[in-house]
Parts: C-alpha cells; structure tokens; sequence
C-alpha cells in the first residue's frame, strides 16, 4: 500500500471513464459521498454520485446513485459496473410519479415518492424549487434533476447506499475509516487527473499512513451540483 499505486489506480480509472466526472454529459449531479476504508494492509474507496440521468433514460431509473469502488482488496476490477448504479426511488402505491416508466417528466400532480421504503414528500412549485436555486429544466413540467435536488439535503442519508449495500462491495469487511460530504473534485473534462487533484494526493497519502490529519484541503469544495452546469446537458 503506497500513495504512488493509489494514484495509478485513480487515474487509470479516469481514463476507462470509470472514475466520478461531475459534469459527465448524461448525468444531471445532485450529490457525492465518499467512503474510506482501511486496515494496516488494505484500503478500499467508494465514490457515490447520485444524480438524474437525461431523457435517454425514463421513469424511476432515472434516478441513480452510482457506486465507483477502488482499492487493494477487490474481487473486481477498479471503478463501475452494471450493478453498481444503484436506484433508491420508486413510485408509491397507488401514486405513480410517472404517466407511464417511457416519461422522463414526472406526472403532474404528483407530490409523494418512495426512497427505499420511505414514504417522502416533495414540493416541485417553482417558488419551492426556488428556496434552493433549483430551476425547472422545460417549466412547467417537472423534471426528474430537480425533484432529486429538492429532496437534499434533508433526505440525503436515504438516498446513499446503505450500509448492506456499502458491504456488499467489500470484500474483506474493512472498517470505515474516513468519511467525506464535499471536496475539491477534480475536472476531468480539463484533463485534471486524479494525481493533479489537491484532494487525492492528500487522500492517498493519509490511508498509507493511517493519518486522517493529513487530509488539510486549501482549496474550498466543489461537489455541489451548481458547480457543475453542463452536468446532463448533452
């Protein structure tokens, strides 16, 4: 376990595009969590980006937390695959949020949704919407990015992976060491890699030495979605 091999996976991972690119063009973002664990001979890494895919994608599967997993200790390979976009929102009984699963806007009037078993209620008025910064795409439709927005930060906890679904994708059951909520993420669209972010290089270096003060960003954060506006665009 050394910084150096962290960093080469990272930024292997970024050029087979399986590594978190926050204005990824099918991708509307609305949130990031990332997940370390370790113990004095592994390390394991799981990026969550949860966000709203474009109309090439309909009903609820437009909602999607995809899981990028790297480490020491995979029985897989580095980064993303099928089964790692995981789909926390579904219609209630009774309350589809959807005309039918072809629509990418939801059915007008709908006001409630499930988020794995929670009934949760949501507000998609504009002057609603507005209290966060949110904008409908096409009003007044309402699109799938702005309901998945207008649930944060309130729902967040339910719409990250659970604990069973964080375990499923570690192998040898490291424990959490280092959670983080937001971060200076690098631009990959730039050509700023992995190794070239601020952020990775701290993070590589703290799990080697099992230090989590070494983690001491300068640069301020930049996960949040309105740092991202060409994030579904395409």
């Amino acid at each position: 376990m050394d910084s150096t091999s962290i960093l080469k996976q990272l930024d292997q991972a970024a050029s087979d595009f399986v590594f978190p690119m926050l204005d990824n063009g099918y991708i509307y973002p609305a949130d990031v969590r990332l997940n370390v664990y370790r113990d004095s001979n592994d390390w394991l890494m799981i990026i969550e980006a949860l966000g709203a895919s474009s109309p090439r994608t309909s009903g609820c599967d437009s909602f999607q937390n995809c899981l990028h997993v790297f480490g020491s200790a995979l029985d897989r390979e580095p980064g993303t695959a099928n089964e790692d976009f995981l789909y926390p929102i579904s219609s209630l009984e009774g309350e589809p949020l959807f005309e039918d699963e072809d629509e990418w806007n939801l059915r007008p009037g709908a006001r409630a949704l499930c988020i794995k078993g929670n009934s949760v209620a949501f507000d998609s008025s504009p002057e609603s919407l507005a209290t966060k910064g949110i904008e409908l795409i096409d009003p007044p439709a309402v699109d799938p990015p702005a309901v998945l927005r207008s649930l944060l930060p309130e729902n967040r906890d339910l719409l990250f992976a659970g604990e069973d679904e964080l375990a499923a994708r570690n192998p040898k059951q490291l424990p959490l060491w280092f959670r983080l909520d937001e971060w200076n993420h690098p631009d990959l669209a730039g050509d700023v890699m992995p190794s070239d972010s601020e952020t990775f290089r701290m993070l590589a270096d703290a799990i080697v030495a099992g230090d989590p003060s070494l983690y001491a960003p300068t640069l301020p954060p930049n996960t949040h979605w309105k740092n991202w506006p060409d994030g579904g665009t395409l």
